[in-house]
């Protein structure tokens, strides 16, 4: 969201506050989010659907920023919202899908309580289904920011994740060359690997760690640091896992090494990170010499 975007919004919002609640504001959002969901799946005028996109996207927006407040994210649970949420996540429009996910995000991140409670109206399902089947880029990057605040840091949901197959979508997300994705999912790949050893033993008997090899070992790309970072991560974990990237030291080495040297004709820090992290990947190639 724009500066100016979020300005706009918090202007609006500070207008509803001084005369109605801030479950007041919640509700009212809700229900008109719902309405346009539903009322935009059944008209035909295409002027009629953008207003009503424009009038839900709003409503969402606003609610993301009202329940930035963890005291108002979970009072959404005793406001009935997450039923509401499953039906906004059934939304026909991507515009609308993807402002659905991003506050499905607000709701999970950092809390136990709405992270229970979207586990338990099967949200996770419904944010997967995304991530592997929209052929829209920005819902399965913010399918992904959900299903990353929801699994992150809690175990019920990481044990549904697993069952679900989650980790041959995420193999997906590695394959589909959207580099914002790339940079979604490998961020969530180093963060799941840390949590425990069970996770880092998923993520290479599934594929995942392959893919990451395979990115690593093609040209530079913006996503690149996390990829790096992710694999780093998982060698901390799971001994196992270093030793796949010393066997896959031909396609690898002249990769990282050619990067690492792009790296270091910029005179700034602004690459330090990522250099760290390809010289600890040279040195676990360079230990099979």
């Amino acid at each position: 969201m724009s500066q100016e975007r979020r300005e706009f919004l918090q202007a609006a919002l500070s207008e509803m506050q001084s005369a109605a609640s801030d479950v007041d504001v919640m509700k009212h959002n809700l229900a008109t989010a719902e309405r346009v969901v539903k009322s935009v799946a059944e008209t035909s005028d295409n002027q009629s659907r953008e207003e009503l996109v424009d009038e839900g996207v709003d409503a969402l927006e606003v609610l993301c920023e009202v329940c930035e407040n963890l005291d108002n994210a979970n009072d959404m649970i005793p406001l009935g919202g997450f039923p509401v949420i499953d039906r906004l996540l059934q939304a026909t429009d991507s515009s609308l899908l993807s402002s659905s996910l991003q506050l499905c995000g607000v709701l999970f991140q950092n809390n136990p309580r709405c992270q229970q409670e979207g586990l338990n109206a099967k949200l996770l399902e419904r944010c997967l289904h995304h991530l592997a089947k929209s052929e829209d880029t920005a819902v399965r990057v913010k399918a992904m920011y959900a299903t990353s605040c929801l699994v992150k840091d809690f175990d019920p949901a990481q044990h549904s994740f697993l069952d679900q197959g989650g980790y041959k979508i995420l193999c997906g997300c590695l394959k589909s060359g959207a580099e914002k994705l790339v940079t979604k999912a490998s961020f969530f790949i180093a963060n799941v690997v840390s949590h425990s050893l069970a996770n880092a033993e998923h993520v290479i008997s599934s594929g995942v760690l392959d893919q990451l090899l395979s990115l690593l070992a093609s040209k530079r790309t913006q996503s690149l640091e996390h990829v790096a970072r992710a694999v780093c991560r998982l060698m901390e974990m799971h001994p196992g896992s270093a030793a796949e990237v010393r066997r896959r030291r031909a396609q690898l080495a002249p990769q990282l090494e050619e990067t690492m040297m792009a790296l270091k004709d910029h005179e700034d820090d602004e690459y330090q990170d990522e250099i760290e992290h390809i010289e600890h990947l040279l040195t676990a190639v360079e230990h099979s010499s």
